[in-house]
């Protein structure tokens, strides 16, 4: 992310999501869009999140499962944005497949106690609701940014997490009755 920021003016027109692009075949956006974004400040605080996140819940995962699952969470971050959000464009940033890994991690992990899951869970859920509630303005974050915070990527990321999070479930399951 940090390199796609600093050759921000060739890469970033190639790699964000522009709906239109993606109708004309350009797939690929739907992944990438999650690892451009809007300046400095914006990386910067993307690349810490995801930095926190993978320290705080994913250290015991293999590269390979948390490769999976942060490009689940980026694919469904990517397609809600396509397919319900497309007044973003271009839509560009990491967050919402951050919000994906943050329900993964409070579901899954067991390094913290039950009771302290569930808080943050609760925090989490209730964080979604006000944020795309009506007439919800992201003031002090969105001083930070030269566009609009796209809090719809937070449910969609949230959403993607809590669906890889019942495939591996099932998975799991299927694994201890063969």
């Amino acid at each position: 992310m940090l390199l796609l920021t600093a050759f921000e003016n060739p890469l970033f027109p190639l790699l964000s999501l522009e709906p239109t692009r993606v109708s004309a075949g350009e797939f690929w956006r739907l992944f990438t869009a999650n690892l451009v974004h809007f300046g400095w400040v914006h990386t910067l605080m993307n690349a810490a999140a995801l930095l926190l996140c993978a320290l705080a819940f994913f250290t015991e995962y293999s590269f390979k499962k948390f490769s999976l699952l942060l490009l689940w969470c980026c694919a469904g971050v990517g397609a809600g944005i396509y397919l319900l959000n497309p007044e973003y464009s271009p839509y560009a940033g990491l967050s919402g497949a951050v919000h994906g890994l943050i329900v993964t991690g409070l579901l899954l992990t067991r390094a913290y106690p039950i009771w302290i899951r569930v808080l943050a869970l609760g925090l989490v859920i209730a964080k979604l609701v006000q944020e795309n509630s009506a007439g919800y303005e992201a003031t002090d974050l969105q001083a930070l940014l030269p566009v609009a915070v796209a809090v719809e990527s937070h449910l969609y990321g949230a959403v993607a997490g809590l669906v890889f999070v019942a495939i591996d479930w099932l998975l799991q399951r299927f694994k201890r009755n063969v």
